[in-house]
């Protein structure tokens, strides 16, 4: 029995730079890791044909909120801070109502849907505080991480007690908190090696307030979320500190209205990721988010579809490394290049960005677990499953 296999692919997005390989390509896999990449197809027994596909890194969903996934479109009409605004908003009554089990299996239905749409990584904001991180505690995958949201009075207690079931630590704005509380909680997430990312100028009145510099003074954080209202000067500030901005466009345009400076951020050279936000109002289909990005970059003259599909992809915003290299885990998403007609256009990145969606999405795996498959590849995913659950 061999103990290495051989994937075979038409098309492939590889490296850091996501540079297109065409006229095939084929990965060696041996214990889970790519041990190779080369251009061509191979041939032999231990091969496994993924015909008319082009293989690339999972999306990633650097930025949402799944329990309230619970009630979707609930309270649509209200305005942000009536539905999901701390601690008196629709949401946070409806989490406070809703059963331990309930709260499980949404998270498991919001998973199963995203990796549906090719959506590998997820960076979640979970709500609830130690009660909630507990949910699902020892189940989640290594590509789903928690950030929990402190709810106490004494939150850096708080957060020093949840510290061994989180990723990291979510915070909704850093005008909830004292500049006392923010410093103590800046050195103790360090102290733990817990990231810690937080919303900042979703909405216009915390712009004015100045949360980004308010923050800065406080801690450092490894991401800020939003960023609706930032200009320059907070923009080239992010990025000589090396602080990502994670974009949240769809959820942007439904609660607020409003869209970041796009090109501004482009033109600056941030480093930024993609988000989804609530779930219960912004489906998870980060696609949607592709398409709405590359359309709204080219009405501002940027044309660069390359560049978005790195922000797409963009897991190493919290250190995760999905990029196809020799070397790396096997984390790889399959999409069908026939019914997508990314087969046929002449720009293959910006037909991945346009046409790329959950009806092409073949397969999902990451950290070696195949998490989604297509009835059209069941047969060829009982192979592959067998043989990485020989490690």
């Amino acid at each position: 029995m061999t103990d290495e296999l051989i994937l075979n692919f038409d098309l492939g997005l590889v490296g850091d730079d996501l540079e297109l390989w065409g006229e095939g390509l084929h990965l060696i896999i041996r214990d889970g890791v790519v041990e190779g990449i080369s251009k061509g197809k191979a041939s032999g027994d231990n091969v496994i044909n993924f015909s008319n596909t082009l293989v690339m890194p999972p999306l990633a969903n650097l930025h949402t909120h799944v329990l309230d996934y619970v009630y979707p479109e609930i309270g649509w009409d209200l305005d942000i801070d009536s539905l999901v605004g701390e601690p008196y908003s629709v949401k946070y009554l409806m989490l406070s109502r809703t059963s331990r089990d309930t709260l499980k299996e949404v998270i498991n239905r919001f998973l199963r849907h995203s990796w549906s749409y090719g959506v590998g990584v997820i960076v979640e904001f979970r709500e609830g505080g130690l009660t909630n991180t507990l949910l699902d505690y020892g189940l989640r995958p290594k590509t789903h991480l928690v950030f929990g949201m402190p709810v106490g009075g004494d939150v850096v207690n708080e957060v020093r007690i949840m510290s061994r079931y989180v990723d990291g630590v979510g915070i909704s704005s850093p005008l909830y908190f004292s500049y006392e509380v923010l410093k103590d909680l800046g050195s103790v997430v360090s102290g733990l090696g817990l990231q810690v990312h937080t919303h900042i100028s979703e909405v216009e009145e915390t712009y004015v307030e100045g949360d980004l510099n308010y923050l800065i003074k406080c801690l450092r954080p490894n991401a800020v979320v939003h960023g609706v209202f930032l200009r320059r000067p907070e923009l080239e500030l992010l990025k000589e500190l090396g602080i990502p901005l994670i974009l949240c466009l769809r959820s942007n345009q439904w609660f607020v209205g409003r869209l970041p400076d796009l090109k501004l951020i482009y033109e600056v050279g941030l480093e930024v990721g993609l988000g989804t936000d609530n779930a219960s109002w912004v489906k998870g289909d980060l696609w949607r988010d592709l398409d709405l990005l590359t359309s709204l970059l080219r009405v501002r003259g940027v044309l660069n579809p390359k560049w978005v599909l790195r922000v797409a992809t963009n897991s190493s915003v919290v250190g995760i490394d999905t990029k196809l290299r020799e070397g790396g885990k096997l984390n790889l998403l399959v999409l069908n290049i026939e019914n997508t007609s990314i087969k046929y256009a002449r720009d293959k990145y910006l037909a991945v960005v346009k046409r790329g969606g959950p009806e092409g999405v073949e397969v999902l795996i990451t950290d070696g677990v195949i998490r989604y498959c297509s009835d059209r590849y069941e047969a060829v995913c009982d192979n592959l499953r067998n043989f990485l659950s020989r490690r």
